[in-house]
């Protein structure tokens, strides 16, 4: 979800989102968090049909006849969608909600203690699976048996089904590259929503994608905020000589700096607007209504307050 208020005739509203209103993309990723495909919702159309099937297939569309296993959750996981991808040779893993169609009341409907578990195999390769954790858990697979397998969680050696450790493992492909995204995000509320599309998928999507083959190739464990900044200076660097940059002139050099202290007790007239509203105005009118700033000249021997238009004109321009 793009996060998104305005005004849009397809936006969503998801409550279990952090940012509830944006605009929907359906994401096709990879286990480390690499989207390979991106799909924007963009309402209903009488043309295609956007239902969970339809948009799985769309966006698998040139990764089928590979043997490949893909992993949904259970707006997505069907019947249906689990035949139409054996067609296409790839597998289906993933949760199913127990109202959908087709799978076997033996299974949906049985009793369970925690640790139990029943389980029914269509003839077309089809496993439904229901295991009893802390609450029921029903999963769909077309690679999976009723295997369990045993594993260690907090010092302990358990058995689980194979189906829902391949599951757990995989889920968070999606919900990884969402949270690295939100990490120092490019988005901002004043942009029309095609630009906020437009700069989501340059500046999160592709830099999260770099990110995932940067740390692949190099075996080097990097933060998103640094990544990103590594990004920015390779961009402004350039080994040319015939593109590199002249002495910076002297006026260039001041720098704009911020006083130490709490702000109320550090701000000062602004120089360049009190000397602009004595000759407008009167010095008594700019003793006044003269703005106080907490920034400074850090290079100029006086060290005079300035507000950054003030100052950006003072030695920009001058």
């Amino acid at each position: 979800m793009v996060p998104f208020r305005g005004r849009i005739i397809f936006r969503q509203y998801n409550k279990q989102k952090r940012h509830k209103y944006g605009i929907k993309e359906f994401k096709l990723c990879t286990i480390p968090g690499y989207t390979y495909k991106v799909k924007v919702y963009a309402g209903k159309n009488d043309d295609v049909h956007n239902t969970p099937t339809n948009v799985v297939m769309s966006l698998c569309e040139d990764r089928f006849e590979r043997g490949h296993t893909l992993f949904t959750d259970n707006w997505y996981t069907s019947i249906t969608l689990a035949r139409q991808l054996l067609q296409r040779e790839m597998h289906l893993v993933g949760t199913v909600r127990k109202n959908r169609k087709g799978l076997p009341k033996e299974v949906i409907d049985a009793k369970l203690k925690r640790g139990e578990y029943k389980a029914a195999e269509s003839n077309d390769g089809i496993t439904c699976l229901k295991w009893k954790d802390k609450r029921d858990v029903y999963v769909l697979s077309t690679k999976h048996t009723d295997r369990f397998v045993n594993i260690q969680q907090r010092g302990k050696t358990i058995r689980k089904p194979k189906i829902i450790v391949d599951y757990n493992m995989a889920k968070g492909a999606v919900d990884l590259s969402d949270q690295l995204a939100s990490y120092s995000t490019p988005l901002r509320k004043s942009v029309k929503w095609y630009k906020k599309l437009a700069i989501n998928l340059l500046l999160n999507t592709t830099v999260i994608n770099a990110l995932i083959l940067y740390q692949s190739v190099t075996k080097k464990t990097i933060q998103i905020v640094d990544f990103r900044k590594e990004i920015v200076q390779q961009f402004c660097q350039t080994e040319s000589e015939e593109y590199r940059l002249r002495e910076v002139p002297k006026r260039l050099k001041h720098q704009l700096s911020k006083k130490d202290g709490k702000s109320k007790s550090t701000r000062r007239l602004c120089s360049g607007c009190y000397k602009q509203n004595v000759i407008l105005m009167g010095r008594q009118y700019a003793r006044n209504k003269t703005k106080k700033v907490n920034t400074f000249c850090e290079t100029c021997p006086c060290k005079p307050f300035m507000c950054f238009d003030c100052f950006f004109f003072h030695f920009y321009y001058v």
